[in-house]
């Protein structure tokens, strides 16, 4: 009885995410209540809030699952990065693409990670601090790699050089959802050119010149 209870209640948790999903996306987070999303997924009020406390408990449980799926990949390239630096942080920031959906595909969700004002307070706030503290450390993890391996320029100081990416990375995410109507891949290949950029001056010196790229991350 154990395991049919709980299957029943994982179907049930996931009927109301993707209702509130949606929602969230048909009408925008602010205008939907516990109560549609109740009747949308054919549950109680109070079962809703059960599960979840407050719409950013919905929306926590939304991002977090995909959030995770993202930093593991992160993590592997941590563990095998290209030789050349500049595509290894490249291959990472196209590992983020996946978050809220292939290539940010919930904009209305996301733009509660990045926009004040728009509700996102107590567990949405708390979940937002803790992703961009996470997000830094594998970049900057990243580069520890890449510089102990010889690739970056050892007088490099990893933590500018990581302020400088995570800003690039927030900055390119911000404009995607603050257009709706921009495309996803144009953005990203010019957030891969200033990626790009920044490291013509990271390499050693001996690396400076010119390193023969294979295949973009964008592609």
């Amino acid at each position: 009885m154990s395991g049919a209870w709980a299957e029943q209640r994982a179907k049930r948790r996931a009927a109301m995410l993707a209702a509130a999903a949606t929602l969230f996306e048909r009408q925008g987070y602010a205008r939907t209540t516990f109560e549609e999303i109740a009747a949308a997924s054919n549950s109680g009020i109070a079962t809703v809030y059960k599960y979840f406390g407050s719409k950013e408990g919905i929306v926590v449980a939304l991002l977090l699952p995909s959030f995770e799926r993202t930093l593991c990949k992160g993590e592997a390239v941590i563990l095998d990065p290209p030789e050349d630096p500049a595509d290894a942080v490249v291959r990472m920031l196209a590992s983020y693409r996946d978050l809220g959906g292939t290539d940010w595909a919930s904009r209305e969700i996301l733009r509660l990670t990045v926009f004040p004002g728009l509700g996102n307070e107590a567990l949405l706030s708390e979940f937002v601090r803790s992703a961009d503290a996470r997000v830094q450390d594998q970049i900057r993890r990243l580069l520890v790699t890449l510089q102990r391996r010889g690739r970056l320029a050892a007088s490099l100081p990893l933590d500018d050089a990581t302020t400088v990416i995570f800003a690039l990375l927030n900055q390119h995410f911000g404009a995607y959802l603050a257009d709706g109507c921009s495309g996803f891949k144009p953005l990203f290949r010019r957030l891969e050119r200033t990626v790009r950029l920044a490291f013509d001056d990271w390499r050693p010196s001996r690396g400076k010149r010119r390193v023969a790229r294979r295949g973009s991350a964008s592609r």
